[in-house]
């Protein structure tokens, strides 16, 4: 594990004690486009919010190495494919992240910004990757 991860992760426990971290995360998120409004449209937010919470902490886990991550990202990615999630949604959900942390964690720096970019690109890239997989699979 390096070091960049480990700032990430306690950014994450920091973010973490705000009450209305994941509920900032959600208004920029949803404001980013009608399209992801809409994907929302129907959802159970209270059920939504945990899962939000154990996706990033399951990101943070690929991003060190951790065992048994890349498979739950890999089904993360065939999910989202399945949902019609396409890459710029993926570059509106990261900019909605970052601007949750940017007020919620009190040691933001452009720096950590920049950590917690890399380290969810690479499960986005993973995710994107498998549902790729998935698509040339059914067809």
């Amino acid at each position: 594990m390096n070091e960049l991860s480990n700032d990430v992760m306690a950014s994450f426990y920091r973010c973490r004690r705000a009450d209305d971290f994941i509920e900032t995360f959600y208004k920029s998120f949803l404001s980013k486009s009608p399209a992801i409004a809409q994907k929302f449209a129907a959802t159970d937010f209270k059920l939504q919010k945990l899962l939000l919470r154990q996706s990033l902490l399951e990101m943070i886990c690929f991003d060190r190495g951790l065992p048994g991550t890349h498979e739950e990202i890999a089904r993360l990615g065939r999910s989202h494919q399945n949902m019609h999630i396409t890459p710029e949604m993926y570059a509106w959900w990261l900019d909605a992240l970052c601007e949750a942390i940017r007020q919620h964690d009190p040691d933001y720096s452009s720096a950590l910004e920049q950590q917690w970019r890399y380290s969810m690109s690479k499960s986005i890239n993973a995710m994107l990757s498998a549902g790729e997989t998935n698509l040339t699979e059914e067809n």
